[in-house]
């Protein structure tokens, strides 16, 4: 890798209302987590770059805070780290990770700002994932839109690419898992749910929101499932 690499974007989602600041004067927990989210970007940021510059197989994570770790207690403790070990342990090779997601990360996001960074900045990855439609179910109201944009993003996101379904009560999700199974037919996307938790006893950080290390213990084991099932590893 050359050592004059444009850096790449820091992919921030810009909060029209810091909800969680303003939930957080009230809830320590909130705050906690909250507190996390920009310190774990930046963690993120500098080992992307360095992952640039070192050479073996790519897996490029797509997605929101649950690809970022937030909520776990340390950055490291999320899912990607742990099914990075385990790729390098399994093939013998020296995989790299370049993680794109962005906390509070949407459909769009995916699409039109960290799509673009995979194609034009970094190398042909030989893993792509994507955990992505949370943040649209929990803040959006109208069906129309989040189903607009999630086909978008089905339609930009790399044929191939491990592709996380959705759980939760209602029609939403399973409205949005239909367009996630239609990228299945037409981009030969990899179905695995990563929310098919077996458990939410003790799963969830001090917001109740995101993922503790309990529940990103979770997370990995369903992903790597679904990697060793369909890589053959």
């Amino acid at each position: 890798m050359s050592a004059d690499l444009q850096p790449l974007p820091r992919l921030r989602r810009k909060r029209r209302l810091d909800l969680p600041k303003f939930i957080g004067r009230f809830s320590e927990g909130v705050a906690e987590i909250d507190a996390q989210v920009e310190q774990y970007h930046r963690k993120w940021d500098t080992a992307n770059e360095a992952a640039r510059r070192t050479t073996g197989p790519l897996w490029v994570a797509l997605g929101d805070s649950s690809t970022q770790g937030v909520g776990a207690s340390a950055w490291e403790h999320g899912w990607t780290h742990t099914v990075l070990d385990r790729l390098r342990e399994a093939t013998g090779e020296s995989w790299r990770l370049i993680n794109l997601s962005m906390s509070g990360g949407r459909f769009l996001d995916v699409a039109d700002r960290q799509i673009p960074v995979l194609n034009t900045m970094l190398d042909e990855p030989q893993l792509v994932t994507c955990v992505i439609g949370s943040n649209d179910l929990m803040w959006r109201r109208g069906v129309r839109g989040i189903t607009t944009d999630a086909d978008r993003a089905v339609d930009r996101i790399p044929p191939g690419a491990f592709v996380s379904k959705l759980n939760g009560p209602g029609p939403r999700p399973k409205m949005l898992n239909t367009i996630f199974e239609r990228g299945a037919e037409t981009r030969d996307h990899q179905l695995f749910n990563v929310w098919n938790w077996p458990s939410g006893r003790g799963a969830l950080a001090a917001d109740r929101v995101h993922p503790s290390d309990v529940g990103y213990q979770h997370m990995t084991e369903l992903t790597w499932s679904a990697l060793e099932e369909n890589l053959g590893l």
